[in-house]
């Protein structure tokens, strides 16, 4: 009886080890600096994506609602120059009669600092011009995005149009 108890004893002290030290690796693989930095960068690309994309489109018929959705993608400098929009240049996107729709064709992360929360972005997007009387025209503009990671997740804080012969 007591070999039983003995072995008893043993299984459960193996088993209990062999638990704890599953435990741990899952953890410790989970958490690796690796995973959570490709995370990281993952969200920051995709959302990326997103807003620059957004910076691309405005309809005329709705420019009041356009801004607001370019202000609520941008922090900081970008979104300080967005807010000065003033009355006449809204008037003029109106009047100009054209709904401007973007999309990222491709885009690549440059720099990540996961800690300090902020990304620059690589992209280059298509834009179709759809004026009322004509063809669609669609262009291609690339760009440099730097993102700043908020309470809100990830927002523009700058967007510059690159040159097209620059590399």
């Amino acid at each position: 009886m007591a070999a039983v108890k003995l072995a008893s004893v043993a299984v459960t002290a193996a088993a209990a080890v062999f638990a704890g030290w599953s435990g741990y690796s899952w953890y410790s693989a989970a958490h690796a600096t690796s995973v959570t930095y490709g995370a990281a960068r993952d969200e920051a690309l995709t959302t990326g994506r997103t807003l620059v994309a957004e910076l691309n489109t405005l309809d005329y018929h709705d420019v009041n609602g356009g801004l607001g959705k370019w202000l609520a993608a941008s922090t900081g400098p970008l979104h300080d120059q967005l807010a000065r929009t003033d009355e006449t240049t809204k008037k003029t996107l109106a009047a100009n009669a054209t709904v401007a729709t973007g999309r990222v064709v491709d885009a690549a992360l440059s720099e990540l600092d996961e800690h300090a929360g902020t990304a620059k972005m690589l992209a280059s997007v298509e834009i179709t011009m759809a004026k009322q009387g004509t063809a669609p025209a669609v262009k291609r503009n690339r760009f440099a995005a730097a993102l700043s990671r908020t309470p809100d997740g990830w927002k523009l804080s700058a967007l510059d149009q690159l040159p097209v012969g620059a590399r």
